[in-house]
């Protein structure tokens, strides 16, 4: 049966798949970042300075180093972002997940106000027609 509230809840139920599908986009990057992060940090830990050898490889070294930390730092950065953008798609998932179930519990409102009068309603014809039956004087 359908109310005047349903195809507010049609519209509601859309948004909220978007939305959910926007989180589910915003956790994958969240667990791509992390993990390029977790990568980054393990590359530094394999990179060494020479313990000997001629200063351009010890400053070739220092170079891949320093470059492996500005690694670390954007992918940080990525992750601190991803992060904030995950927050804020869930708070708009809480949002969107109430006034769904708001308008979803009105139109059910609505649907059982209308199936309590319909029995009403039968159950003063069925009322009406037992009344008729019994006055019924036999011919």
């Amino acid at each position: 049966m359908k109310s005047k509230y349903t195809p507010l809840v049609k519209l509601k139920k859309k948004e909220l798949d978007r939305i959910e599908s926007a989180l589910v986009r915003a956790n994958n990057a969240f667990s791509t970042a992390s993990t390029a992060l977790d990568d980054a940090y393990d590359l530094l830990s394999t990179l060494t300075l020479p313990a000997n050898g001629t200063v351009s490889e010890l400053l070739q070294s220092q170079v891949m180093i320093q470059a492996q930390h500005a690694e670390i730092q954007r992918c940080a950065d990525a992750k601190a972002q991803a992060k904030a953008q995950q927050l804020q798609i869930q708070r708009q998932f809480k949002a969107s997940m109430i006034e769904y179930e708001k308008f979803k519990y009105l139109e059910m409102q609505e649907i059982q106000a209308h199936t309590a009068k319909t029995k009403k309603e039968e159950a003063k014809m069925l009322d009406e027609i037992g009344v008729m039956t019994h006055k019924r004087e036999p011919l």
